[in-house]
């Protein structure tokens, strides 16, 4: 059987605009709401310290997101995620 991942992350759409990312610990089911990248890494950082920084964290987009708008934060957030994993020494 296959590991679930720690974290699942769902790129989602403002009623009026703009996105933000609904972040779910799979484990205990919490879920936090954050509405740029900055946050959504205080919050996996918080959230994942217990897993450590090679944290499984399974990504999706929400239908309702423009595909165009999609692809610029995946890039976004991928940068940012490589970041995260450079600092933390843990390098692909």
């Amino acid at each position: 059987m296959a590991h679930e991942p720690e974290f699942k992350s769902m790129i989602k759409a403002k009623p009026l605009g703009g996105w933000y990312i609904e972040l779910t610990e799979t484990a205990t089911g919490e879920t936090v709401y954050c509405d740029d990248l900055d946050e959504y890494m205080e919050k996996i950082e918080e959230m994942g310290r217990e897993y450590g920084p090679d944290m499984q964290v399974a990504w999706s987009v929400d239908p309702e997101v423009d595909p165009k708008i999609m692809d610029a934060y995946v890039l976004e957030i991928r940068g940012l995620m490589q970041k995260y994993q450079d600092e933390a020494g843990i390098g692909q």
